[in-house]
């Protein structure tokens, strides 16, 4: 073994110690005819512990709120916006006005029609800024929304933005009526009046949530369950144990170390959503040693990606060379690969100025565990190349209150974000929502500004090619891996799927097979 080699054995070993890790498909398409009828029961263990589609953001609280309520448009499994309540959609030159056509005959659970005004009740709530709304940070280029007739909507926006029919796919933008809003807000905890596949029954948070047929759904012939129960299991193993012994259909998430355990079980199908969720290694550029992009770059070449998605993420996941956009974003590029040279690393560090190697302090929280487990891995890996780090594990909210958007060096956790615009200004630009790299680079700014007024789909891939281009030029952040989604079925349950970002589920098409 060279010098400038570090051993996967090596790395575990390192993790070990710090009590990181014990020392120890895909899901296609049914292609047979759907069948009406039964009652799918899926395991989840989180609460649910509001229904209000304005404000939710619990993991188990997404799938009820997919099932429940429609917005005009829906995120697909491919990432891009389908039709929902709408059926179609135009935006002006510019995009600065984008009109959308609902479809007829849509009812709520009550039997109520949909109208356009539901439409303009919705979006005048998520922008009140006296009401919490989640999805009113990514609206707030709407300057007014108008029912143009009952069953047309016309949005005018403040400022251009061409992926507004995206942004109107956000899970908490699901249309509400205008009766249900004028309402006692507390209501929309408890109750729910939407037009989505399944109506509520049963609300019992601390054990079974039981969503029915909804008989009038927009789409002819589903949803094809009779009934969907979301029950909860605290307890990951009694979850485990129950999903395994047939008591459940769907084990809504499946940890990466059970994965393999439930994968081989018999009657099982466990599935593997490629997803651009990932671990991310933040290095202030106003601060130094980070401040020299020499030092950036150094590290960037000490982590072993493979490595990290073999010991981290149990192979479940791929390497990612420190673009911000996974593959399932539509303008991403092909990111040049990082190699592990500790060699080439500690070269540059020593150009850099510090021929002699490095000592810097790395801090992770302690949830989830992935962010300690990084921390420490690459800690191993880039001693060859000089890099002294210390890791610095803290409970959660010390390092929300102390690091997070402050500290030089750390670790963050991001989920997917549902277009390019949306990953640039939740991060990169320089009024990014959780700026935390200090990059500020108003170059990039004017691209991402450039790309939200282009409709043109290859004039955008040009403008974004070159913004994303920029970002691995200055090694803003390490990204050193792509983390699957994990989650597992009975051989029963046909159609069971759900999109990259994880926010959508398509239980309607979902159907038991009780002759499996």
């Amino acid at each position: 073994m060279s010098k400038f080699t570090i051993s996967r054995r090596g790395v575990m070993l390192g993790m070990a110690a710090a009590g990181l890790i014990p020392m120890t498909g895909i899901g296609l398409a049914s292609a047979a005819e759907p069948k009406a009828g039964g009652i799918l029961k899926v395991s989840h263990s989180t609460r649910i512990a509001t229904l209000n589609p304005l404000t939710l953001s619990g993991p188990a609280e997404y799938p009820c709120l997919d099932m429940l309520y429609s917005g005009l448009t829906r995120i697909g499994v491919d990432n891009k916006p389908m039709a929902d309540l709408a059926e179609s959609w135009e935006g002006s030159e510019g995009a600065t006005v984008f009109t959308f056509k609902l479809r007829e005959g849509v009812t709520f659970h009550d039997g109520s029609a949909l109208t356009a005004d539901d439409v303009v009740a919705t979006y005048e709530a998520i922008l009140d800024p006296d009401r919490p709304a989640s999805a009113r940070s990514v609206l707030t280029m709407i300057d007014s929304v108008e029912a143009a007739d009952d069953l047309t909507v016309i949005f005018k926006l403040n400022s251009p933005f061409a992926d507004l029919p995206t942004a109107t796919a956000h899970a908490n933008a699901r249309i509400v009526s205008r009766k249900a809003l004028e309402a006692d807000p507390a209501t929309l905890e408890t109750t729910v009046n939407g037009t989505g596949p399944f109506k509520l029954e049963t609300y019992d948070s601390a054990q079974m949530v039981r969503l029915v047929k909804n008989e009038n759904y927009f789409i002819p012939g589903k949803p094809y369950l009779e009934a969907v129960e979301m029950h909860l299991f605290p307890d990951l193993a009694a979850e485990t144990a129950n999903f395994l012994n047939g008591q459940m259909d769907v084990m809504l998430t499946v940890q990466q170390a059970d994965y393999e355990r439930i994968a081989g079980s018999a009657g099982i199908e466990a599935k593997r959503i490629p997803s651009g969720r990932f671990v991310n290694v933040v290095m202030r550029h106003d601060a130094k040693p980070w401040s020299d992009v020499r030092v950036r770059k150094a590290l960037a070449m000490s982590v072993d990606r493979q490595m990290l998605v073999d010991v981290i993420l149990e192979g479940l996941g791929r390497p990612a060379h420190d673009n911000i956009l996974s593959p399932e974003y539509q303008y991403v590029i092909d990111s040049p690969e990082v190699p592990y040279d500790p060699a080439a690393a500690k070269a540059l560090l020593a150009e850099a100025g510090y021929p002699d190697g490095l000592k810097v302090t790395m801090v992770a929280s302690n949830r989830p565990a992935i962010r300690a487990q990084v921390a420490v891995a690459i800690k191993q890996m880039a001693l060859p190349a000089g890099f002294d780090i210390e890791v610095e594990t803290m409970p959660h909210d010390t390092y929300l209150a102390n690091v997070w958007m402050k500290g030089d060096f750390y670790i963050g956790y991001w989920g997917m974000q549902p277009t390019a615009d949306a990953a640039f200004r939740l991060l990169l630009t320089s009024d990014a929502s959780y700026e935390d790299s200090a990059w500020k680079n108003k170059e990039f700014d004017a691209l991402v500004d450039e790309g939200r007024e282009t409709l043109d789909p290859a004039k955008r891939a040009e403008i974004y090619a070159k913004a994303q281009q920029m970002m691995l030029d200055d090694q803003v952040y390490i990204i050193p891996f792509w983390e699957d989604l994990l989650t597992a079925s009975s051989d029963k349950t046909e159609d069971y799927n759900l999109a990259p970002i994880n926010r959508y589920f398509y239980f309607e098409n979902v159907w038991l097979d009780q002759e499996a």
